[in-house]
């Protein structure tokens, strides 16, 4: 009896690109999330703590 059987490898499956709307909804966050740096170095320059 063989205690060493091979179990059965699960094929790779290579890349799949992400689906468009992830695409877009990163880059809107991206978008939005450089807008609201800009606009709190703006009140901080402008003295507004």
């Amino acid at each position: 009896m063989d205690e060493h059987t091979e179990s059965p490898i699960p094929e790779e499956q290579g890349y799949t690109p992400r689906p468009a709307w992830q695409v877009w909804a990163a880059r809107v966050g991206v978008v939005v999330m450089i807008l609201f740096v800009i606009w709190q170095i703006l009140q901080i320059a402008g003295g507004g703590l």
